[in-house]
């Protein structure tokens, strides 16, 4: 039997599911994230860039530490949100 402090949360578990769903989507704009610097070298175009990049990175620690830390399940939202902060 498994203790109490070990299992995760249900909407840990269904809001990682979501940020991996998420990931399908994210490939084109991974691919095609370089072209933000045709206009110039901008803060926008670095927030972007990164927040793209970074995505998949945000998601391996929310899955790796959701049952330590379970509100870092919430850490791909800093990703979404400078994605959309950035002007894309």
């Amino acid at each position: 039997m498994r203790s109490v402090e070990s299992e995760t949360p249900r909407w840990v578990t269904t809001l990682l599911v979501l940020w991996c769903i998420l990931l399908l989507p994210w490939l084109p704009f991974a691919l095609m994230s370089g072209m933000a610097f045709d206009a110039g070298y901008t803060m926008h175009a670095y927030v972007f860039f990164w927040s793209v990049w970074t995505y998949p990175v945000a998601i391996a620690i929310a899955a790796f530490l959701r049952r330590r830390i379970q509100l870092l399940a919430l850490l791909p939202c800093v990703n979404v949100v400078a994605f959309l902060i950035s002007g894309c």
